[in-house]
């Protein structure tokens, strides 16, 4: 029989679940038919989980959310047999009165979009598994597969440079207060100057000044400019504090938290200080996503396939 699909066609007066019963159960035959698994007991059920993985750990985690109308296609060794379910509002797809047996495989649509990665299911080398092969249905049991995947975006944020011109110092006196709330949060920070010194900026000018004479002679001076900017960018919407970063493994928040811990530690870090090395690796993180480096998107992107 060759695993080829005889789907009979249903006159229209038929309802349009019946006409998809009448459709899945044809797949099912399909997938049954000719490759020696006729005679099993056809109760295994299959079901597969979409979900977007926001901190790219490849887990479904409490918080994460599931994927709506991504495909997933179902299929079985020595079969042409195919079924492409999109996900519904719970992001699953199933697949109900399976026979049992090996030889199952199911596997996800990849978007046109470059930007999107999935993180689940992976290999031991941490690979993406797309299709999931060798899959064995047991009957009377539900077989649950989970497929994660997330999107790069830029980060949003500006640099030093930006809050020490005229377009971060409008962006900082904006509000009828003036700056002070966005100087309450820079004070609220372990800020030094380029000798160790703690910088509480009382005025914008202040801000701006420091800000063009910090240098890398000491680098917690050069880190501290980085972090003010990064928190002036959360606190202007630039950025989203809970996105995470890759290259730093873990938000963007706690990036800045292991900043300021750091500049808690040690405010006077010239070469050969052993508090440099790491102060200047912190500095590359916030700089890179100061100048809008790519972070796994808070929500799913855009998706096209």
């Amino acid at each position: 029989m060759g695993g080829v699909i005889a789907v009979r066609e249903i006159p229209m007066k038929t309802s349009s679940s019946l006409r998809r019963i009448a459709i899945s159960a044809a797949i099912v035959a399909g997938l049954t038919a000719g490759i020696g698994f006729a005679t099993e007991p056809t109760s295994c059920n299959l079901k597969v989980v979409k979900f977007y993985d926001k901190n790219a750990n490849g887990l479904y985690d409490a918080g994460d959310r599931v994927i709506v109308g991504w495909p997933m296609t179902l299929g079985r060794a020595g079969s042409e047999a195919r079924s492409t379910q999109l996900t519904n509002s719970s992001g699953q797809a199933r697949w109900s009165l399976l026979p049992a047996g090996g030889g199952y495989w199911v596997g996800e649509a990849m978007p046109v979009e470059s930007n999107w990665v999935q993180s689940a299911p992976v290999d031991a080398d941490g690979n993406p598994v797309n299709p999931v092969t060798d899959v064995t249905l047991i009957a009377g049991r539900s077989k649950v597969i989970k497929f994660g995947n997330y999107c790069l975006a830029p980060s949003g944020g500006r640099t030093p440079g930006f809050w020490s011109n005229k377009n971060g110092r409008a962006r900082l006196l904006d509000e009828l207060d003036g700056a002070e709330e966005e100087l309450a949060l820079l004070r609220d920070l372990n800020l030094v100057d380029g000798n160790g010194l703690p910088f509480d900026p009382t005025t914008a000018e202040e801000v701006q000044a420091w800000i063009n004479k910090t240098n890398a002679t000491n680098m917690a001076a050069k880190l501290s400019s980085h972090l003010a900017a990064m928190v002036l960018n959360r606190e202007a919407g630039f950025v989203n504090g809970t996105r995470t970063y890759l290259p730093f493994g873990g938000t963007i928040n706690e990036l800045i938290a292991l900043a300021n811990e750091s500049l808690a530690r040690d405010q006077f870090t010239p070469t050969g200080d052993e508090e440099r090395a790491i102060q200047e690796q912190l500095k590359d993180h916030l700089d890179a996503l100061n100048n809008g480096a790519n972070a796994v998107a808070a929500k799913p992107c855009k998706r096209t396939f």
